[in-house]
């Protein structure tokens, strides 16, 4: 059966080291972490295989050659050459993997008018040459493109996600018919038939009036741009200019943010440290005061007891003879008499006590005011710390305003060229649906589009179930709806589900309907390119790579093993998980990395953004 199988994808120029990615026969993994080139591979195929452009990513500068190598149905081999700007792509017929001067062999057009273009040469290879899609429900007809059918094989991240049905393109009415019609031409093998049919008035009418809206769309469009913004080439490098300006600010502003966060990490510190130290001298100062009062109560006991034994002393009464009081003698003297002395020798007794007790205070009072002195003495230093961090806060605020500033400057240029970007983009995009609107003419009426054969819609719906019964996902059946484009799993649309199955459930509807066509002999590109089919960002190893229910863990590892030991054409998976180990060591993987010293550093070699001679990790 004609299909094409995909060689490699290969980025050359003068003086820089070639970046490659071979494609493995069966199945090819490029997986790692984020923002390291893997999804830029798919784009780079998708520019080779006829896109408008390609976005550039810094390290592909200074490239100046794409190569992409093809092995045709008839079994001989190609190479693509389109530079990263370009609107002719060079064909040479020869596995070219480097940096090529010579004359290509054919050169062929990306736009789909006249005869000498890529999508012409592709699909006369594929045996589609001629073969007619339909555009509406009244027998309109144009001639399918390759890029029809790439839509239903290559799938960017983007789309792997959305909520817009595998088939189509947006959720607008425009073009619908004829994006159904095209996995119609896949799954039964028949275009839609050619007919001799002239439009009549009514058609033209409406013809013309679509391409009048168009033309004031346009114009409306172009009244919005800047008339001294520049062209859409000039935007893009001022824009290029603008991101590498925003990472050199953005990189300032890191830095200085993590130098302000620092001091004020170490102002808190010390605020933590000055409350301590307050509260450590409150405490001093309350015992102070405490033991301040009890001092002055030791002494006021103090000057009593010695005015007591003062009185004694003068009335005599320690001395022994008549009793001072009554006059007795010691020998009429009784027991009260004992009484009365013992209290005044009690309270001289008490006397001892009471300036032992003094004693001690006093001590207890100097060593606290000792305390206090260092502890005042630390806190002043402390203090003198929290007034230099305040300062050197001070300073990197000061630093930081003018890079704050700039980076806001930066974002609203760069808000403002994107938007140049967008208005020129969606005048292009109107441009070439009224470029096709009048290369397809009016549109003959009189018989409606076909549907697909129910036998054959069914057959499909098993193909699509089988791959997502070898993934090991749980559901019970699976069904295409051939009128609204939907995949409905039981009841539930696709666009219902979670990013997560709605990935799965786009990566089955590929992988089903290139099963389907390889099976029965239907003519199919062979390949297909999965862009973030599993999962959209890398989890921890502990972590579950989906909330789904219905996706167990294991899913993952069933999904590349069914690709690489059932599966008959050719696939392509950007990742950021691991693949299996069995895989890893079987299929063709790749493993991008952002340490230059573990695997594989990204698509391009170490240091291609900066220039000059470089080594491969």
């Amino acid at each position: 059966m004609p299909s094409i199988r995909l060689l490699h994808l290969t980025f050359a120029g003068s003086g820089r080291e070639r970046a490659q990615v071979v494609f493995g026969e069966k199945l090819t993994v490029i997986y790692g972490a984020s923002d390291t080139g893997k999804s830029f591979v798919t784009e780079a195929i998708d520019y080779m295989l006829g896109a408008r452009k390609l976005d550039l990513i810094p390290e592909a500068e200074g490239y100046s050659q794409i190569l992409l190598g093809l092995a045709l149905p008839d079994s001989s081999v190609i190479t693509l050459m389109r530079g990263p700007q370009a609107s002719r792509i060079h064909v040479f017929e020869e596995d070219v993997r480097d940096l090529v001067y010579r004359a290509p062999d054919l050169e062929l057009s990306v736009s789909a008018r006249g005869s000498k273009n890529i999508s012409r040469y592709l699909l006369e290879k594929l045996g589609l040459e001629g073969t007619l899609i339909a555009t509406n429900d009244t027998g309109g007809t144009k001639l399918v493109g390759f890029r029809d059918l790439l839509h239903l094989c290559l799938i960017s991240e983007t789309r792997m996600v959305s909520k817009v049905p595998p088939v189509l393109r947006s959720t607008g009415t425009s073009g619908q018919t004829a994006l159904k019609s095209v996995l119609k031409l896949l799954l039964t093998g028949q275009g839609e038939p050619v007919t001799d049919a002239r439009p009549n008035a009514a058609q033209r009418r409406l013809q013309k009036g679509k391409i009048g809206l168009l033309d004031e769309l346009i114009l409306d469009l172009q009244r919005q741009l800047d008339p001294h913004g520049g062209n859409e080439g000039e935007l893009a490098a001022q824009l290029h200019r603008l991101l590498a300006h925003q990472d050199t600010v953005a990189h300032s502003l890191r830095e200085i943010t993590l130098r302000h966060t620092a001091a004020a990490g170490r102002r808190a510190d010390v605020a933590i440290t000055l409350g301590q130290y307050d509260q450590r001298l409150a405490e001093i100062d309350d015992l102070l005061g405490r033991f301040g009062l009890l001092r002055s109560q030791y002494e006021s006991d103090l000057a009593r007891l010695a005015m007591v034994s003062e009185a004694g002393n003068l009335l005599g009464y320690f001395r022994t003879g008549a009793c001072v009081f009554c006059g007795a003698d010691p020998e009429h003297q009784t027991a009260e008499h004992d009484q009365e002395t013992t209290a005044l020798h009690a309270a001289v007794a008490e006397d001892g006590k009471t300036r032992h007790l003094l004693s001690d205070l006093r001590l207890t009072i100097e060593d606290l005011q000792g305390q206090r002195e260092d502890v005042a003495g630390q806190r002043e230093n402390c203090a003198a710390q929290a007034e230099q961090a305040d300062l050197e806060i001070a300073r990197i605020t000061e630093e930081l305003l003018p890079v704050e500033h700039l980076a806001s400057e930066a974002m609203t240029a760069r808000s403002r060229v994107e938007k140049e970007l967008g208005l020129h983009q969606r005048i292009q995009e109107l441009q070439e649906v009224r470029d096709q609107l009048v290369a397809d003419g009016a549109v003959p009426g009189g018989r409606p589009a076909g549907s697909i054969p129910a036998g054959t819609v069914a057959a499909f719906d098993r193909a699509i179930e089988r791959a997502l019964q070898a993934w090991h996902v749980q559901l019970h059946s699976v069904a295409y709806d051939q009128y609204t484009a939907e995949l409905f799993v039981g009841d539930r649309g696709r666009a219902g589900h979670g990013k997560g199955m709605r990935a799965v459930l786009h990566a089955a509807f590929a992988v089903g309907l290139a099963d389907y066509c390889l099976g029965e002999e239907r003519i199919h590109p062979g390949f297909i390119i999965l862009d973030s089919p599993l999962v959209t960002y890398r989890q921890p190893v502990a972590a579950r790579r989906t909330d789904d229910e219905n996706l167990p863990d294991s899913v993952s590892d069933y999904f590349y093993r069914d690709l690489f030991h059932r599966f008959t054409g050719q696939t392509i998976v950007v990742e950021n998980t691991d693949p299996p180990a069995d895989i890893t060591r079987e299929a063709q993987v790749y493993m991008f990395s952002r340490d230059p010293d573990d695997h594989q550093f990204g698509f391009f070699p170490v240091g291609a953004a900066r220039g000059g001679d470089v080594s491969k990790a």
